[in-house]
């Protein structure tokens, strides 16, 4: 089955991409200081579903924000941020309420990054249907993108999240989930028991090898990480034959300034991998999982094949690794050249 068939062409561009999701006000320490000896901290904007649609935006896919921000200086800048981004702020409403922060202390070396949140009670943990007009908001749509981190800041958002993803079941509107599991958020039980609510309703779907064991219960014994993650996968479909595309990154850790990542695409019983990249000097590595996300997105809504995906989700994702901010502010054909001929020639 062609899951893209009925991808409608709107305003010149071939697919349309919304989110829900909630947008943070990021304060970050300059590498090689920590928060406790900072005197400045860098002003970003992010979260998880926002950092899939500026990717998205950037690769020249029309993308929608379905969210809920302060009407004030930091809202009006989110929404610079986002139109920057080429992301539609129609369905942002703007209202009075505080803007969630995230402050990020930088790692280097053998010392980690460290995320201190700062969201309790934000403006988007209060939203509610009368906040948004489904229909109206996904009018146009074929993918529907959520992450678990969503379904784990408040009741509200997780009511509203079941709402939209009802309509999107009931109109043929392609969903994808990313498990994105936050400890400080929720617990794996909770995270386990939402999760596998949501898993019917969802097509495409960001999940690792500890995601289906803590999270999905699953268990195997191979000792091939490829193996096992690909027994998982085929579990994943067989429980839950709605999800066509499933993906996930092995990264290798050498230091908070060095790794390996590699991507790992699955569909029709198959398991796709890149091949493996040495990220060296890492500027910022928050948001590689989300441009691994997008990665995957655009290949599948420009009908690419699965190892183009594969190599491309890879690639993206180590580009964002080299960009400082949550976002991946990239174009096509700069992680086709990265693909084609790796690191080295100047763009010229």
């Amino acid at each position: 089955m062609n899951m893209l068939k009925s991808l409608k062409v709107q305003g010149g561009f071939k697919v349309r991409v919304a989110a829900f999701g909630e947008v943070l006000l990021r304060l970050a320490t300059n590498k090689g200081l920590r928060i406790s000896n900072s005197r400045e901290l860098n002003i970003n904007y992010g979260g998880a579903e926002t950092n899939v649609l500026a990717g998205l935006g950037n690769f020249g896919i029309e993308t929608r924000l379905i969210s809920k921000i302060s009407n004030d200086g930091f809202g009006d800048a989110i929404i610079s941020y986002l139109k920057s981004n080429s992301v539609d702020t129609s369905f942002i409403n703007q209202g009075e309420g505080r803007t969630p922060i995230y402050y990020l202390e930088v790692g280097s070396g053998n010392r980690n990054s460290k995320v201190i949140y700062d969201r309790k009670n934000s403006i988007f943990s209060d939203i509610n249907e009368e906040d948004i007009d489904i229909v109206e908001a996904l009018k146009g749509v074929d993918i529907l993108h959520l992450t678990g981190i969503t379904m784990a800041i408040s009741d509200k958002t997780r009511v509203l999240a079941y709402k939209i993803l009802n309509y999107c079941k009931e109109n043929n509107i392609l969903v994808s989930y990313d498990s994105n599991y936050r400890a400080r958020m929720w617990s794996l039980e909770e995270a386990s028991k939402v999760t596998k609510e949501i898993l019917p309703y969802v097509n495409i779907y960001s999940a690792g090898i500890l995601d289906a064991e803590n999270i999905l219960g699953l268990n195997n014994n191979k000792e091939d990480k490829a193996e096992k993650l690909k027994d998982y996968y085929d579990e994943i479909t067989k429980i839950y034959p709605n999800i066509k595309y499933i993906f996930s990154s092995f990264r290798g850790i050498k230091s908070a300034s060095s790794n390996t990542l590699q991507c790992n695409f699955y569909t029709n019983n198959k398991l796709h991998q890149s091949k493996i990249y040495d990220i060296d000097d890492i500027v910022d590595r928050v948001g590689g999982g989300d441009a691994l996300t997008t990665g995957i997105l655009y290949g599948i809504l420009s009908n690419k094949d699965p190892m183009y995906i594969s190599e491309f989700a890879a690639a993206n994702s180590v580009l964002k690794h080299s960009i400082y901010g949550d976002g991946n502010l990239v174009k096509v054909d700069e992680v086709e050249s990265l693909m084609k001929d790796g690191v080295g020639k100047i763009g010229r």
